[in-house]
């Protein structure tokens, strides 16, 4: 196309040169809603210190943020 190439966007990969979309390594996805130029992204890791509250009529889970988000 017209203008300059760029790299594919982190996570992603192309297999011809010049190629309009870079496609998401496995393992990683990207959003329908998502630019074709963003970053690929993970699930996250595991939630760190579950801890889990009960009483007669509810259950509550409280945990730290993810290593890894």
């Amino acid at each position: 196309g017209e203008g300059p190439c760029s790299p594919c966007p982190p996570n992603s990969r192309t297999t011809s040169g010049a190629a309009m979309v870079c496609t998401c390594r496995n393992g990683f996805f990207r959003a329908d809603t998502d630019p074709a130029d963003s970053a690929c992204t993970s699930v996250p890791s595991a939630p760190r210190t579950v801890i889990s509250n009960v009483n007669e009529t509810s259950l509550v889970l409280e945990w730290s943020e993810p290593q890894d988000t």
